[in-house]
């Protein structure tokens, strides 16, 4: 939202704008692969009809209690501790796909992964 707003207001090279564009094409645009599937109407009128993509980190069959096997049963009480461990789930499934981007790597050593200090384009 607020680089929207800083390239809208035509500040492509303010320093934050920058700092903003460059987290995004180096964090987030590295690890988006998949396909979108939209239905396009008149004007700016659409609507997204699906998404498919090896790295989503939205499960919904891991958020519901209704339908099918998922991670919670109707006896389970929801509560910090299962969110807490989705969540973690969800960040090691998010540092493979940022491994795999090469955007992390293991350091000498060290016991968790590090960030990797190769400036990639």
């Amino acid at each position: 939202l607020k680089l929207g707003r800083l390239l809208y207001q035509g500040r492509w090279f303010d320093p934050q704008a920058i700092m903003l564009r460059e987290t995004a094409q180096r964090w987030v645009a590295r690890a988006i692969t998949g396909e979108v599937t939209l239905e396009l109407r008149r004007g700016n009128d659409y609507s997204l009809l699906n998404t498919e993509s090896p790295n989503l980190t939205y499960h919904p069959e891991r958020l519901t209690m209704e339908k099918g096997e998922s991670m919670f049963s109707p006896r389970d009480r929801i509560g910090q501790l299962t969110m807490r461990n989705l969540d973690i789930v969800d960040t090691r499934d998010k540092l493979g796909v940022y491994t795999r981007a090469g955007l992390l790597s293991l350091g000498d050593g060290a016991p968790l992964p590090q960030l990797d200090d190769k400036r990639q384009p």
